[in-house]
């Protein structure tokens, strides 16, 4: 009786083991995860695709592109785009059996509650060549994509919207989706070109403007901003004068303090490049620090991590580092009709010294 009795004890707890180690898919970090298997070493003819494999949405659809991975024996599937809210998942992995085990997942929440907010627009300053090239939006949290032309307008001084302006479908994010730039058209800027000739400047000297951004665009959860933003500027002449390093103010700091490398330009440069063309560099190694701009991108400030030590330095600068008119090093920007503002570049640099007492 007693035999019989832990046979089926036996029977029973092989049961609950087999069935406690049945693979199963999870979702976990935004990635699909097969859980209770342990992946073979070597990748199966055809590629772990064969293996497992997602899909978003109802119906008749393709799978998700993505990367798989396997860290400690675990399969693991990374979509291509996050996890999205209001989106239904359907998971399926296929064991070495041919056994098919299924998995359905909702994304995330929708979010309802506005976080992001546009904190700057560069250029910071309220009177901007008519010749301006590029302006960037700075958000307080990632937004979502292709949406530039639908809530990016330029008015004038009566609130009319001015068709045209800005480049369509040319949204350049930085990796966090929290810095878009914003293009006017080259083709207005540059002189000789039919679209200069026709049409003119899309910046009139002496006329105001507004650049608005609207409230309705949503960020990266499909939440609209806290709220909307109004720059005023008003149009001045062009500017085709190249920067000269020659004409820049540099004022050195005491040694043994960590006070700020101020130089100070004679117009306002490009916010984005002044971030990473400029470097400061003792022999042929770089100063780490922190950079800082003031007075409407006419200073540039780096303060050091560790306080200066006495001696020379120099202050490195990239020669395509550009002004507000797209105006570089040696070179103006519409000195060439038909360069284009995405050329190759050719990258050369050179030297201010300084020293620190």
């Amino acid at each position: 009786m007693l035999k019989s009795v832990l046979a089926i004890a036996a029977i029973l707890f092989t049961g609950v083991a087999a069935f406690a180690q049945s693979p199963k898919i999870e979702l976990q970090n935004g990635a699909f995860v097969v859980t209770n298997w342990k992946a073979p070493q070597q990748e199966p003819n055809g590629g772990w695709g064969t293996v497992l494999l997602v899909y978003a949405g109802t119906g008749n659809v393709p799978a998700l592109v993505g990367n798989w991975s396997v860290d400690n024996a675990t399969l693991a599937f990374h979509p291509r785009y996050p996890v999205t809210a209001g989106v239904h998942y359907h998971a399926v992995f296929r064991t070495s059996s041919g056994t098919m085990i299924t998995a359905d997942f909702d994304g995330p929440a929708r979010a309802t509650n506005p976080i992001a907010r546009v904190e700057q627009i560069y250029p910071t300053a309220d009177t901007l060549p008519s010749n301006l090239l590029r302006i960037y939006i700075v958000f307080s949290a990632p937004m979502s994509r292709g949406e530039a032309a639908a809530h990016i307008h330029v008015e004038d001084d009566k609130g009319k919207i001015i068709p045209d302006e800005l480049l369509p479908g040319q949204e350049l994010w930085d990796p966090t989706f929290q810095r878009l730039t914003m293009t006017f058209d080259p083709g207005r800027i540059k002189r000789g070109l039919t679209s200069n000739q026709t049409i003119g400047p899309p910046i009139t000297e002496g006329k105001h403007y507004y650049l608005v951004i609207d409230r309705d665009w949503p960020d990266a959860r499909g939440v609209p901003m806290l709220e909307g933003f109004t720059k005023a500027f008003v149009g001045a002449p062009p500017d085709r004068t190249p920067p000269d390093p020659a004409q820049w103010h540099i004022t050195a700091p005491a040694k043994g303090t960590t006070s700020a490398l101020v130089i100070d330009f004679p117009d306002p440069m490009n916010y984005a490049l002044l971030q990473k063309m400029i470097q400061v560099a003792r022999g042929q190694t770089n100063i780490a620090g922190r950079i800082s701009l003031d007075r409407h991108e006419t200073q540039w400030r780096f303060t050091p991590n560790t306080p200066w030590q006495p001696g020379d330095y120099q202050v490195v600068i990239d020669t395509n580092i550009e002004d507000l008119a797209g105006n570089h090093i040696g070179a103006a920007f519409d000195i060439d009709i038909f360069d284009k503002v995405t050329k190759t570049i050719d990258r050369k640099s050179v030297t201010l010294p300084f020293t620190i007492r």
